[in-house]
């Protein structure tokens, strides 16, 4: 099944029952944000008539407020559950990618996928701290990393070998003349292709 925002396949499947819509785990991560934004903003309105409520009363803060959440402006490292990205690289990397990567390698390591949790985040982390590879090359492979992500959260009838052969053949043909991580590359490639079942 693909998912109703794009032509990735679907993973999830959100709304009433049903009128469920399927989205794959990019656009649910987005949907998951969207309704967090929403419930904030109603806490931030509760309290504000609560806090109305009291003053028309007399007697300000008697009634619980939920908690104010805090605001935070990046201006230094970006840490992930799975990566470390330093100040000094953040300018030059596609964020969004290395986020759905992020919470993928999440998914495979609560799935009990372990081999291709660590496949992918090794592989990724080399990427973004080599000092060797370009600014578009680092996208480049981190968006490949991304689809063979894609491809091992998906249900195993769900996958597409065909598609894991070509990102892979792609990703060897890149890694392969960048001598930092041609190892690392060797260590993991047999690994990807039997996980995935390329």
């Amino acid at each position: 099944m693909k998912c109703q925002n794009c032509s990735k396949n679907a993973m999830f499947a959100v709304g009433p029952e049903g009128r469920q819509v399927p989205l794959c785990l990019d656009c649910y991560i987005r949907f998951a944000e969207v309704n967090q934004r929403q419930i904030e903003s109603c806490e931030r309105e509760i309290n504000y008539l609560t806090s109305q409520m009291e003053a028309l009363v007399g007697l300000p803060g008697i009634h619980p407020r939920y908690p104010e959440r805090p605001r935070f402006i990046q201006t230094g490292a970006v840490n992930l559950n799975n990566f470390n990205i330093s100040n000094s690289q953040i300018g030059a990397l596609n964020t969004g990618t290395i986020q759905n990567v992020d919470a993928t390698v999440t998914v495979l390591k609560s799935g009990g996928d372990t081999a291709l949790a660590v496949a992918l985040t090794e592989l990724a982390q080399a990427v973004m701290s080599s000092n060797d590879i370009a600014a578009a090359a680092k996208n480049q492979i981190l968006e490949l990393l991304n689809e063979l992500a894609q491809q091992g959260v998906a249900p195993k009838d769900k996958r597409k070998p065909s598609v894991t052969r070509a990102v892979l053949a792609e990703l060897g043909s890149i890694i392969g003349g960048i001598a930092s991580l041609v190892a690392l590359w060797e260590k993991f490639k047999s690994v990807l292709e039997s996980v995935l079942g390329a």
